[in-house]
């Protein structure tokens, strides 16, 4: 049995674990229950999220478990891509590198730009990017995700830096990561096929799971969705916790 499982809003929000998840990981694992995390969260590289989740969790999480949104737009640049440059964090960084592909600074040198949350955005990084798109520049967007959910409420996603490059520059972005094809690419080359899909947010964890026949949806209510935006997904339940309990029933 596969799940496919969210993070952010899901397992945690920020530093706060969400009660109960712990156990409910640790209750998938001792099931025989293979966990498959699937992150819009492009900021961070596999094994910084695994860290993390073990941390916080207290369950030991393989980075080879781990599924990002960076790693969604690099599959997505396909081979010998040229310069890119990104308007992000360490994650699509680590991804690039990852793959051997040479980053840039130089907006005319550009030959694509990939784009994520970026938490040190300023004016002249957003200028530059822009620029590198007005050049030519294949303009590759991690997630659309408006939100990010924190311990304290909802924070601006890699969306919003998306739509910044986007307005300015009036082109209209190839997206990667949930629910779109690249993720999903991602997903099915492990081997996945029947699965469970566990999200907070409907336009992305539901929407993975609408896509593909045969992945069954359940969103969780403690991210971004609130209890009257439920519809379009298979089983509505309060956590992670009642998500377990409603796969291993």
């Amino acid at each position: 049995m596969n799940v496919i499982c969210d993070i952010d809003g899901v397992v945690y929000r920020g530093e706060r674990l969400i009660p109960g998840s712990d156990l409910a990981l640790r209750r998938l694992r001792d099931a025989g229950v293979t966990v498959h995390f699937a992150t819009n969260n492009s900021t961070k590289s596999t094994l910084t999220v695994s860290e993390k989740l073990t941390r916080i969790t207290g369950v030991d999480i393989d980075p080879g478990s781990i599924v990002t949104s960076s790693q969604a737009a690099v599959h997505l640049l396909g081979p010998d891509p040229g310069l890119v440059m990104v308007l992000g964090s360490e994650g699509i960084v680590s991804a690039l590198a990852d793959a051997g592909i040479e980053m840039t600074d130089d907006p005319s040198s550009a030959k694509a730009l990939l784009v994520g949350l970026d938490f040190e955005l300023s004016y002249d990084r957003l200028s530059r990017a822009a620029d590198a798109v007005r050049h030519g520049a294949r303009f590759i967007a991690t997630n659309t995700d408006p939100t990010y959910p924190v311990a304290e409420g909802l924070l601006p996603g890699g969306g919003a830096m998306v739509a910044a490059v986007q307005v300015t520059t009036g082109v209209v972005p190839e997206v990667a990561g949930k629910p779109h094809a690249p993720m999903r690419a991602l997903l099915r080359a492990k081997g996945i096929e029947e699965a469970w899909v566990i999200g907070d947010r409907v336009d992305t964890d539901i929407a993975l799971a609408r896509v593909e026949t045969d992945w069954t949806s359940i969103l969780v209510l403690t991210g971004v969705t609130g209890p009257d935006e439920t519809d379009e997904a298979d089983h509505v339940v309060a956590d992670l916790a009642a998500a377990v309990d409603l796969v291993l029933s």
